[in-house]
């Protein structure tokens, strides 16, 4: 029954160390914890994350030469100014929906965020290359 506990409070520590740990890359300590089926696993995770980070960045640079971007600020500037001085007629109230439609809403998501991703994308490829460290110094089959 001791073993039991023991072994249930060990779990739990290691998978609490685990989630603080999701900004950061895994530490020794981890990587010296999983065995080769958990660092394979984890390496995909890794592979995976960087190639949605990538993508992501790429979006990112993309969205930011899109003439496109300008406009529509443009178009939400115009679409408040409508509002606030047209009063109330519908023909006002039309063209400041057309330009808030135009103008779309603000992504503050991390998605669209370059240093969330460059900080993804970093700590992504450093769990790949520690994984591989750790793979080889446990003679793993990959």
């Amino acid at each position: 029954m001791k073993k039991l506990l023991v072994l249930t409070a060990a779990a739990a520590l290691s998978f609490s160390t685990f989630a603080a740990t999701e900004g950061k890359p895994f530490s020794t300590t981890e990587l010296r914890a999983m065995d080769c089926p958990t660092l394979s696993v984890e390496q995909a995770n890794a592979k995976r994350e960087l190639a949605a980070a990538e993508k992501n960045i790429a979006n990112i640079n993309a969205n930011a030469q899109a003439p496109g971007k300008a406009i529509s600020k443009w178009a939400g500037v115009a679409g408040g100014a409508l509002a606030a001085f047209g009063g109330n007629s519908e023909k006002t109230a039309k063209a400041s929906q057309i330009a808030n439609n135009i103008a779309g809403e603000d992504d503050t998501s991390d998605v669209n965020n370059l240093s969330v991703q460059e900080a993804v994308k970093a700590k992504a490829q450093t769990n790949i290359d520690n994984i591989a460290t750790y793979q080889k110094s446990k003679k793993c089959k990959i």
